[in-house]
């Protein structure tokens, strides 16, 4: 690499720094700070605004700042509120995977509304704190007034396509590292290895053993018992589906509608994994529009 190359390489590393620092500072002085009483743990949450409650769960590798722009577009006219979900500091993060299975990351939006002292929100997530949400929408529809998914397989459907599809089930596989990893390994790894749903090496394997059954693996255990264990959404929903995310495909999209009769699709053509980041503009525009819908 030449000189120049080298020192405009070096711009744009100290400018992106102090992009982020600057996001992070922005952050950390325009939110309030808090902590709710999860199933066990300690969560720790930012929240601003006023009005109508909007709650937005993170994924992994993320936290609550994955939601910055949406954070200060909607704080205009709603609350908002970002926790860091168990696992990812400063939320407390038990080690034992049992800790991280499905009952325990419903009761914990459950303490998290209860906290703030709303019974309904409007609840918004990517990746796995969207896959939580589909299924706290689903069994708890007095909670939800919408629903809106970014890049977050509905798990009915993934389970169905981690183990019919080849080009899904072959995206899936860095999933089994996360499962066989020898200790130590990061906390994280546990929401996987609590996950029911298991990518199989190979759909001949898939066809060779049986189905886990999602509805006894989530609902063991809630704080509060389910409307209903058939993880049917029937809530207004919103998916807008970044369709170049390399590890959860378009065709997680792919009978969707019977899960969530309900549901909007909007397809983001040249958005990764985080539709929210690189298309922001679009997103807000689009739940923003959504949000208005239900207010009519």
């Amino acid at each position: 690499m030449g000189l120049v190359r080298v020192r405009s390489a070096l711009v744009l590393v100290l400018a992106l720094a102090v992009g982020l620092s600057g996001a992070s500072a922005w952050a950390q002085g325009d939110f309030t700070a808090g902590h709710a009483h999860g199933d066990g743990v300690r969560l720790a949450f930012w929240q601003a605004g006023a009005g109508p409650l909007i709650v937005f769960l993170h994924g992994h590798p993320d936290d609550w700042t994955l939601y910055t722009a949406q954070l200060r577009e909607f704080s205009r006219d709603h609350l908002v509120v970002a926790p860091n979900l168990r696992g990812y500091p400063p939320s407390e993060a038990p080690a034992a995977v049992d800790a991280y299975t499905m009952p325990h990351l419903l009761n914990d939006v459950h303490g998290l509304l209860d906290h703030v002292g709303r019974e309904r929100c409007v609840l918004v997530g990517n990746d796995w704190g969207g896959y939580v949400a589909w299924v706290f929408a689903s069994a708890y529809p007095n909670r939800v007034e919408r629903l809106v998914i970014l890049n977050a397989p509905h798990p009915a459907v993934h389970l169905h396509q981690v183990r019919t599809d080849p080009a899904q089930n072959h995206a899936s596989q860095y999933e089994r590292d996360y499962n066989t990893a020898l200790p130590p390994y990061p906390v994280w790894h546990n929401y996987y290895r609590a996950d029911p749903i298991k990518t199989p090496a190979t759909l001949a394997e898939a066809a060779a053993t049986a189905a886990p059954d999602l509805a006894a693996h989530f609902f063991a255990g809630v704080a509060k018992p389910p409307a209903t264990t058939s993880l049917h959404v029937y809530v207004p929903t919103l998916v807008l589906w970044g369709m170049r995310d390399p590890q959860l495909l378009p065709s997680q999209l792919h009978g969707l509608e019977q899960y969530a009769p309900h549901v909007r699709v909007v397809r983001v053509d040249d958005a990764g994994h985080y539709p929210m980041r690189s298309h922001l503009t679009l997103v807000n525009q689009t739940i923003r529009e959504f949000l208005r819908e239900g207010a009519r």
